[in-house]
């Protein structure tokens, strides 16, 4: 191809060799797809393409990879979004083989490295890590925490203040709940509460989630119409004595939408109604507090 360069006109198919250039305005790149970088071969180190297919300028480079020549984007800083590139983004699948560490790559910046999840490694592809090197997925992996193991916690107490329960039915006990989100459907929530309270005649607990009962359908009693995980019978009322109660229960929510969960208590005998003191007796000098604990489990 002939080189036609005529006073500070330069023709849009001239190829030649400038040894210095002095831009004012912009240089266009030669936009070329995939396949016709391909055809290009072996060109000079240091040739500069526009790549209609990525979407990026790139360079022809000595040492592309581990000594290997070949091409590599211009910049190199990866994909971005905001002022400043604030937030870093990747794709969510790998469809090429990749190998994370030094020697590979031929630099001590190749060997540790991230990825945001959830990522896929598509079939018939592979992701090598040398020894010495590692290779980070930041979340979103469905298998980053195994079945049974603990995925979040909360807790709450009450104040030691007196808390008064006449119910036949279960009644939410006062400033003892938790809100909990679990981040899979298939989670599990392992509900765990110690109350204290006076001792009456007969007494149920349970629990309820969102101000509905939890448990309810559990066979009704004398005492409480649905929902006991535990019944105390004294015989008598001795509203002087303490008593703690400690239940247990694993949901099963299918959601990951929030959950809130409280401790309901009832107090009652054949629709005669008791009165239940809790986090103190019935005179009113041994206070003290209850506590909940909610525990999300991967299922």
């Amino acid at each position: 191809m002939s080189t036609k360069i005529i006073g500070n006109q330069i023709d849009a198919a001239t190829r030649a060799i400038i040894e210095a250039l002095d831009v004012t305005e912009q240089i266009n790149l030669p936009a070329l797809n995939q396949s016709a970088i391909n055809a290009l071969g072996t060109p000079a180190y240091g040739t500069l393409v526009y790549n209609t297919t990525e979407d990026m300028a790139q360079i022809y480079l000595q040492d592309a990879q581990a000594g290997v020549p070949g091409w590599d984007d211009v910049g190199g800083g990866g994909p971005s979004v905001g002022e400043n590139s604030i937030i870093r983004t990747n794709g969510n699948f790998i469809n090429q083989n990749i190998t994370v560490g030094v020697s590979a790559n031929g630099g001590e910046e190749f060997r540790n490295g991230f990825t945001a999840g959830p990522v896929e490694i598509q079939n018939g592809y592979t992701v090598t890590i040398e020894n010495g090197a590692s290779w980070f997925l930041l979340g979103g992996e469905d298998n980053d925490v195994g079945e049974g193991q603990v995925m979040q916690l909360r807790y709450a107490q009450t104040p030691a203040t007196r808390y008064l329960i006449r119910s036949q039915n279960l009644t939410a006990i006062p400033n003892l709940e938790v809100t909990i989100q679990p981040s899979h459907t298939n989670s599990k929530i392992l509900l765990m509460a110690m109350v204290n309270s006076n001792a009456v005649h007969v007494n149920s607990m349970g629990f309820l989630r969102n101000n509905s009962i939890l448990t309810d359908g559990l066979p009704s009693n004398t005492n409480v119409s649905s929902g006991s995980l535990c019944t105390v019978h004294e015989g008598d009322s001795t509203e002087g004595h303490m008593r703690n109660h400690f239940l247990m229960y694993m949901d099963h929510p299918n959601t990951t939408n929030p959950l809130t969960y409280t401790v309901g208590a009832s107090s009652s005998w054949s629709g005669s109604l008791y009165n239940l003191y809790i986090n103190d007796r019935d005179s009113n000098d041994m206070r003290c507090i209850s506590n909940l604990i909610a525990v999300e489990i991967r299922g």
